[in-house]
């Protein structure tokens, strides 16, 4: 139900996405037919749609002994430097791809409904998940007699779930070659790859409302601990009308308002913004127009590695996204510098500021526990691993510790997006995990191991090629069914690219 409020976050991205306009090539290139040898603002890794660059007129390679070892080596690019263009007739779905974009946008969006719901995801002994088949079965059978909109807000309804459905759609789109390119138009091929995006986004949808990893086993609607409400928010209904919090209605708006979305965006993509295109040459204008009229195509984008305003279908890129990566695994320096391939190790010191403390189901400020009231203004280290494993995200596992009145362990594990703009990279990261917290000297040992969710922005700034030096900022919470505790930690130090 709650999820679909984390689309800002999405449409926020286009906003943020014109610092990096600067290193587009000029619209003269994008839809000239001429030779790549006019068009300087590409690099030698990209070609015109349909075309080859002609070997005596691509600019000469400034290391030429690189180059014919790579060819030797991948055997993937030409003679020219280009590497050949698969055909979107002999590709088959990219299946692993879709499913990864799609996991990385779930978690995105339970990072958004455990930070909400927290109190919900530990009510049973401070366990997310605890007594989970039991919890499922119960909510799935009280679901079945929930009523069409189960309480919600309508603007979750009709607004928010065809965003969630939009988004899903695309990214089932951008995977399959075959239909990716395709523009808005009345024709069997336009309508056969919507219906396709449809059904993966009605998959998707399923999964979201009543799946083994929806918002009803997190959030655990319709569970015994978790029973039925009345129209006032209280607890138990003692009406005829109650409210499960998770209704048929998601069923059935997500996939058909995420269609209906699609085709507004296609529609606005082809009829004006392609309108401006011909007009102008103002990439400013034709970037901040694509990207406010196509808001959660361009999230797509970015989950798929292109940037918010990218169109394949009119951009004139021959070369997949695929192709590109497996290109920069065969060179790291090209790769690393990008953020195509590898990752990152960092190390550094950490200081978590004074508790903030809530009443689990209100919100409201409350005194601290002892406990907690000790387990502030600690200092200490930090340490993180992150792998790539999309352009833009990375799987991290983060492991810190801090000393003081008490010793706070934090456990944590989850995914960052990010990318580089010249020698700097801010990011975004979720993660979930444990906060453990051990008395100093008291005896007998006082400790408490509790659930805790990680929501950090930081920006990385590139010392040299392999080292970065990052600082960033985290909100910890963590808790149980009796209190909530929120910490600030702040972090800096080296990062070691691999």
């Amino acid at each position: 139900m709650r999820a679909p409020r984390c689309i800002p976050i999405l449409l926020s991205v286009p906003l943020l996405s014109a610092v990096g306009l600067a290193q587009l090539p000029s619209g003269r290139c994008d839809r000239s037919q001429s030779p790549l040898a006019d068009c300087t603002s590409f690099t030698r890794f990209q070609a015109m749609d349909g075309q080859n660059p002609r070997p005596e007129t691509t600019a000469p390679d400034p290391n030429p002994m690189a180059t014919a070892s790579s060819e030797g080596t991948t055997g993937r690019e030409s003679s020219s430097g280009a590497i050949p263009a698969t055909s979107p007739e002999n590709e088959g779905f990219h299946w692993g791809r879709a499913l990864t974009e799609s996991l990385t946008f779930l978690v995105i969006e339970q990072a958004y409904v455990v930070h909400t719901d927290f109190n919900w995801v530990v009510v049973e002994n401070g366990i997310p998940l605890n007594h989970y088949g039991r919890d499922y079965q119960q909510s799935l059978s009280n679901w079945w007699h929930a009523g069409w909109s189960a309480g919600e807000n309508p603007l979750y309804n009709y607004v928010g779930h065809p965003i969630q459905g939009a988004l899903t759609g695309y990214i089932e789109l951008q995977n399959d070659p075959k239909h990716e390119k395709l523009e808005f138009s009345n024709s069997k091929a336009y309508w056969r790859s919507r219906l396709k995006a449809m059904l993966w986004n009605t998959v998707y949808s399923t999964q979201w409302s009543i799946g083994p990893l929806s918002e009803m086993t997190v959030e655990k609607y319709g569970a015994k601990i978790r029973p039925p409400w009345n129209a006032n928010g209280t607890f138990p209904c003692d009406t005829n009308k109650c409210y499960w919090g998770v209704g048929k209605v998601n069923l059935v708006m997500t996939p058909l308002g995420g269609f209906g979305w699609m085709l507004v965006e296609d529609v606005l993509d082809k009829k004006i913004v392609e309108r401006v295109e011909e007009r102008s040459q103002n990439r400013l204008l034709i970037d901040a127009l694509r990207c406010s009229l196509n808001p959660i195509r361009g999230g797509a984008n970015i989950l798929h590695g292109r940037r918010p305003w990218d169109r394949v279908s009119r951009d004139g890129h021959t070369i997949s996204l695929l192709q590109e990566e497996n290109h920069a695994v065969s060179t790291p320096e090209v790769g690393k510098a990008q953020g195509l391939s590898g990752g990152d190790l960092f190390l550094g010191y950490s200081h978590i500021g004074g508790s903030r403390c809530e009443v689990p189901t209100s919100g409201a400020a409350k005194p601290c526990d002892p406990l907690s009231a000790q387990a502030q203004f600690l200092s200490g280290w930090d340490t993180a691993v992150e792998k790539k494993y999309l352009r833009y995200f990375g799987a991290v596992a983060d492991v810190s510790r801090q000393y003081g009145g008490v010793n706070q362990t934090n456990f944590l594990f989850g995914i960052r997006g990010g990318a580089w703009k010249g020698r700097f990279r801010p990011f975004a990261q979720a993660l979930f995990g444990a906060v453990h917290v051990r008395v100093n000297g008291s005896s007998p040992t006082e400790s408490l191991t509790t659930f805790a969710e990680d929501l950090g922005v930081g920006i990385d700034f590139r010392l040299t090629r392999l080292l970065s030096w990052r600082t960033e900022t985290d909100a910890i919470k963590n808790g149980d069914p009796n209190f909530e505790r929120v910490n600030i930690r702040v972090a800096s130090g080296l990062g070691v690219r691999f």
